[in-house]
């Protein structure tokens, strides 16, 4: 097994219990190799799953640095047998109650082990890792979701997202996860990104948008969200990022860069900082490279580094020297300016690519600059001389030879671009073959497909092997050349800014794509283009059990859904139709709601109001208009008739 160490501030006893400043500068447990999740909760690979194990429970450790499970020896005065035999364990004191081991904790029943657990959080004692770990594992065999709010926050990063079905037991759970400190999971282990991606899931979060709510609702694990979702909810993350611990990756690094040159984001354009959006920034600056940084104001820069520098922090090493080289002139020395392109370059400092390298030599040379192995930073330099070269947007002669310097560009760099051969856009399909890059890919499409009117089989070709994120970028006569297999690959988010009218196209020929399949695997492919479903489809939908959730249920057109019946409703949505009630106010349940007569939807229990009354009928008035011009009361030009001329008496019938 991989060896695990663990950092502790100290030696075992009372300096390990009360307030804590948490875990962070510790190693901690999480070694993708020997911690897994198991049915109850993240386990040991290398133990047994009903025994806890305490690797030396008679050793006393040399040092501070534990393994997985292990504990040093304390004081002579701790006795294990107080935790054990002590029936009020509230009432110990709290240096006590922070040294018992994974063996004990195995060796207790489960309401004692809850005692435990509730005593902790009532005189906020701090735990190690892997005491946190190994009371949670115990707790999670019979865990009853009302209890969470009595255990220790840090514990619960350790519990199983399977555990808490339903949305009010997964909304329970993560809002206690959002007040815990997930590092007690490192960065990037697998069990950190199912909480995350378990916690999207509870929201309710489909394709890579998030809201200003989501973010806050999803604490620590917001850190982790990839670099998509920050290039497309930046506004809302970036302000997150910028206080998360640690730095980011490589995807959220460029998402982050990309976004902030643009200005899309709280901060505003570059030009405008301050010294306040600076601080604001915080770990955010580490990912500004010199052509944004060259971009703020000087005197921003100045007073900002002067303040800065008084009180200097490690953390902001790097970014000060950026920002000192932007602030002076630099001249490029005699004989240094490159005639070429060659290895030597890779030598020169930053300041000295900026002021020796011409942006006219990079575009004739590009092949060059991706064969010889420059540094992200380098190449980053190369690529402002470039904008500064062609500010308008790269010609297509260098843009047919980007090749792996494609990876540099943001979506706002592409739409500059002019793409009309099939042979640029097959060049740069060649090395887009790598994780997020889907949406500089789509910004390539849509540039190519503005100069095309045709969607030919050359160019469905190129595009095979890449998610079809491009859909709702083909106009209604190109997707009407969209094979079968291209809708088979087709993920739900890939859908998500299709319109109406988009989606009324795609859903026909889908519904051909899928007609060999049945059951629950054709309603997992036909549902992301239920938005074009007419309402025969959807009558035909609701005699199959489909269960379909609410997100799925508010993407389909109005025009269907208004004729559906409470029946119909309550047979498409199955258990979720008690979801009607959060969206009665909003389209499509609203328009719907007042298409029933409210003695039916009085029938589902939900408190829904809006329908029509009990003794009024609806008439359409559509035909009226054509003689007096008037506007329609209701939806669909129906509208409820009020005067008791036009109760409908039961005699009528």
């Amino acid at each position: 097994m991989k060896k695990v160490r663990l950092e502790l501030p100290g030696p075992r006893g009372p300096s390990l219990c009360g307030d804590s400043a948490g875990y962070e500068g510790r190693e901690i447990v999480g070694a993708s190799d020997s911690l897994s999740f198991t049915d109850h909760g993240l386990v040991n690979s290398s133990t047994a799953p009903e025994v806890l194990q305490d690797p030396h429970p008679q050793q006393p450790s040399a040092s501070p640095q534990l393994g997985v499970g292990a504990a040093s020896e304390g004081p002579d005065s701790y006795d294990p047998a107080v935790l054990a035999n002590k029936s009020d364990l509230a009432s110990l004191d709290p240096s006590l109650l922070c040294d018992f081991t994974c063996t004990e904790v195995s060796g207790m029943s489960i309401e004692h082990a809850q005692e435990l657990a509730m005593a902790i959080k009532q005189k906020n004692v701090t735990l190690r890792v892997d005491q946190l770990h190994c009371l949670a594992l115990h707790l999670s065999k019979h865990l009853v979701p009302k209890n969470l709010d009595n255990f220790p926050v840090d514990m619960l990063p350790f519990f199983n997202p399977d555990l808490f079905t339903g949305p009010q037991a997964c909304t329970r759970f993560f809002s206690g996860i959002a007040k815990a400190n997930v590092n007690v999971l490192p960065r990037g282990a697998p069990e950190r990104r199912q909480l995350l991606l378990a916690a999207l899931a509870c929201q309710g979060v489909q394709g890579s948008q998030v809201s200003e709510d989501n973010v806050q609702a999803l604490g620590g694990l917001a850190c982790d969200l990839p670099g998509h979702f920050v290039a497309n909810s930046a506004a809302v993350i970036l302000p997150r990022l910028a206080a998360c611990p640690g730095p980011l990756d490589q995807d959220q690094q460029e998402a982050a860069r990309a976004a902030l040159q643009g200005g899309r984001t709280p901060y505003g354009p570059p030009s405008r900082w301050s010294v306040s959006t600076l601080d604001a920034l915080q770990s955010l600056l580490a990912v500004l490279d010199q052509s944004t940084i060259r971009t703020i104001p000087k005197g921003v820069t100045d007073a900002w580094l002067h303040r800065t520098s008084q009180e200097p922090r490690p953390e902001l090493t790097t970014i000060l020297m950026r920002l000192k080289r932007s602030t002076e002139e630099k001249v490029c020395a005699p004989g240094r300016k490159p005639q070429v392109v060659e290895e030597d370059l890779f030598f020169y400092d930053d300041w000295e690519l900026e002021a020796c390298v011409d942006g006219a030599l990079l575009s004739t040379q590009m092949d060059r600059v991706n064969a010889i192995p420059f540094t992200y930073q380098q190449l980053n330099i190369f690529k402002h001389k470039l904008d500064e070269t062609y500010p308008q947007g790269y010609p297509e002669s260098l843009i047919l030879r980007l090749g792996h310097f494609f990876y540099l560009m943001s979506p706002e760099d592409i739409q500059k671009w002019n793409v009309t051969s099939l042979g640029t856009l097959k060049a740069l399909l060649k090395v887009s073959k790598r994780p997020n890059m889907d949406t500089k890919v789509v910004t390539l499409i849509v540039r190519f497909l503005q100069g095309s009117s045709q969607l030919d089989k050359d160019t469905l070709d190129a595009l095979a092997g890449f998610h079809p994120t491009y859909l709702c970028a083909l106009r209604p006569e190109q997707l009407g050349s969209v094979p079968a297999s291209v809708l088979w690959a087709a993920r739900p988010q890939d859908l998500d800014s299709c319109s109406l009218k988009q989606l009324g196209i795609l859903y026909p020929k889908a519904r051909l794509a899928f007609q060999n399949v049945s059951g629950p695997e054709y309603f997992g492919k036909i549902w992301p283009f239920l938005g074009g479903a007419s309402i025969e489809d959807l009558q035909a939908l609701s005699h199959k059990n489909v269960s379909m959730d609410m997100a799925t249920f508010k993407k389909l057109p109005v025009k269907a859904v208004e004729r559906l019946t409470v029946a119909e409703v309550l047979n498409l949505l199955g258990p979720h139709v008690a979801g009607l009630k959060a969206e009665e106010r909003n389209s499509p349940v609203k328009e719907w709601i007042f298409q029933q007569r409210q003695e039916d939807l009085d029938m589902l229990g939900l408190g829904l109001r809006g329908g029509i009354p009990n003794g009024y009928m609806v008439l359409d008035l559509n035909s009226r208009e054509a003689f007096s011009g008037g506007t329609p009361l209701l939806a669909s030009g129906l509208v409820l008739a009020l005067t008791p001329a036009l109760l409908v008496a039961g005699t009528l019938s």
